[in-house]
This record gives structure tokens, C-alpha cells and sequence, in this order.
């Protein structure tokens, strides 16, 4: 009864769908991808490439494996795409189960959600039969994140008002940060946050850790992103660390690591706030480029 009851709550959070599908080209410079690496997602190729490879141009529930230069590559759970058919020799990569093909050639499509004040819904799921898009907002801010019912419970993002932060819990569980705020003088760099950064634990206690432009991810229009890397003697005791097993974060819970994903972003509009997203391993059920400041 428990988890009927939970997944109702999931399909009644969830807002309404619009008439109209929409494509999404993986060509598109305005759309950032990185949020949906390992999720799933719903494509059309176009008419000339699908018939060169296929039987069809719409598969369902592909995960989106990698980004490349001008390529976009998916493998396919459900085995309709079979790298190892011969037909798919120019673009098959059968050492790792996926086919990579032109970004021209391949839309994402969809049926966007709607909800007041929130931009488009994204085009990808971690799990299309188990999770559903829902708008989310907190003090000054709104986000896209999943409810998903798995076996293991309903895992779910909800907002902390005494935290500022959104955090990630199952069944309501021990919760789990994933996108904290954090206030500064809009006239102030980032910089101006490591005081209190230190003072909270977050990061070491001394003057080790320092802000650097983030490169890892393509920032979206209107956005900055930013890190908390090492340097100085903290830097050249990472540095010399041997690269056969994972190290430690040098820069603490909100700092550089290298096995999962975490950075600061600052809108231009809105210089005053600073976001602190944590993305994890394999993601943590929100799509950080649809975060909107009110």
C-alpha cells in the first residue's frame, strides 16, 4: 500500500504534458547535453541516415553514452540497435555496445512539460518507466528534477528551507545535497564565499583551496562556472598522489574531485547568488541548465 501510495504522489506532483512533441537536435548550440550522459532518451534519425542503417527512424529508451566532436553515441538496452549488425560497420563501435552518428542526423524528441514560470522540461530520463519530470522551487529558485519509484524505494529532490538547499532521499530518508545556495554582495567575486565555506567545513581551513574558472562544462548563456581547486603546497601533495586508485577530494565536500561531478555557477543577471551543483557519479536526478532565479 506504501508504495502505491508513493507513486501516486509522483503522477500527481507531476505537471501537465503539452499537445505538441518537439525535437531536440543533438546539433543545437543552445542546449547543453551533459546532464543527460547515462540517461535515456527518446530519438528520430533523419529520413536519408535512418534508411542507410535501419528499419525505422524513432527508437525508444536509447541511453545517451557520449558526446563526441560532431558525433553523438547510444546504446541500445532493448538490442533493436545491434552494433554488431553489418549494416552499422561506419558507426558502430561494438567494443563498447554503442553506435556513435552525426549530431546532424539525430533529434531528441519529446512531449515538454508545462508549469508556470519553469523553462522547457528536459528531453531525457534516468529511468522512462519509473521517472517523472517535476518542477521545484525554493526560496528565489526553481528546478526540473525526477521522482523516480525504484525497487529500492521512492527517490526524490525536495527543498530545504532552513538549508537553502535542495537535497536527494529515499522514502524521505537521510537526504542528501545536491544543489545548495549560497549569498554573496553582487559586486563580489567568488572568492568572497570561501570564509564562510571554511567556517561551515565544506572546504579546508586555510588558504589552500582558491575558486578557478570551471572547464569541464560547457557553460550555458547568461552562466559562469566555477571550482574550488588546490593550490600551492596542497596542489603539489595531489599532484604527486599515484593516479592507480581514486584520491581523496583535495578541496573537501564542495571542491575538485575525480570521480564525480561538482561546480559553482553564477548567473549575470543575478551576481548575488552563488549555486553550488553536485552532480555525483552518475548524476543526481536534476538538470542543473534548467535552474531559473527569481
Amino acid at each position: 500500500m506504501r508504495h502505491l501510495i508513493a507513486a501516486a504522489l509522483v503522477l500527481a506532483a507531476t505537471p501537465a504534458l503539452l499537445d505538441e512533441a518537439k525535437l531536440v537536435g543533438f546539433d543545437d548550440a543552445t542546449v547543453f547535453f551533459a546532464a543527460a550522459l547515462g540517461k535515456q532518451v527518446d530519438v528520430r534519425f533523419s529520413g536519408s541516415f535512418a534508411a542507410a542503417h535501419f528499419a525505422k527512424a524513432d527508437f525508444d529508451g536509447l541511453v545517451l553514452s557520449e558526446m563526441l566532436d560532431g558525433k553523438v553515441c547510444f546504446f541500445d538496452r532493448a538490442g533493436g540497435i545491434n552494433p554488431e549488425d553489418a549494416r552499422l560497420k561506419d558507426i558502430a563501435r561494438a567494443d563498447q555496445g554503442d553506435v556513435c552518428v552525426p549530431r546532424a542526423d539525430v533529434s531528441a524528441r519529446y512531449v515538454p512539460m508545462a508549469a508556470a514560470g519553469a523553462p522547457a522540461s528536459p528531453f531525457y530520463a534516468t529511468d522512462k518507466a519509473h521517472c517523472g519530470w517535476s518542477w521545484k522551487t525554493g526560496a528565489g529558485i526553481g528546478i526540473w528534477a525526477e521522482d523516480c519509484k525504484f525497487d529500492t524505494g521512492l527517490w526524490s529532490v525536495a527543498y530545504d528551507a532552513k538549508a537553502d538547499v535542495f537535497s536527494l532521499s529515499v522514502d524521505g530518508g537521510e537526504p542528501y545535497p545536491v544543489l545548495r545556495q549560497f549569498r554573496k554582495k553582487p559586486q563580489d567575486g567568488p572568492e568572497a564565499l570561501l570564509p564562510s565555506l571554511r567556517q561551515a567545513g565544506l572546504i579546508p581551513d586555510d588558504g589552500e583551496c582558491q575558486f578557478a574558472p570551471h572547464t569541464d562544462q560547457k557553460s550555458p548563456a547568461g552562466w559562469s562556472l566555477w571550482e574550488i581547486a588546490p593550490v600551492g603546497k596542497r596542489k603539489e601533495a595531489y599532484d604527486a598522489l599515484p593516479r592507480d586508485e581514486v584520491p581523496d577530494p583535495p578541496c573537501g565536500e564542495v571542491g575538485y574531485a575525480v570521480d564525480s561531478i561538482g561546480f559553482f555557477m553564477i548567473s549575470d543577471t543575478r551576481p548575488d547568488r552563488i549555486l553550488y551543483v553536485n552532480l555525483g557519479q552518475d548524476g543526481t536526478m536534476f538538470d542543473p541548465f534548467t535552474i531559473t532565479l527569481f
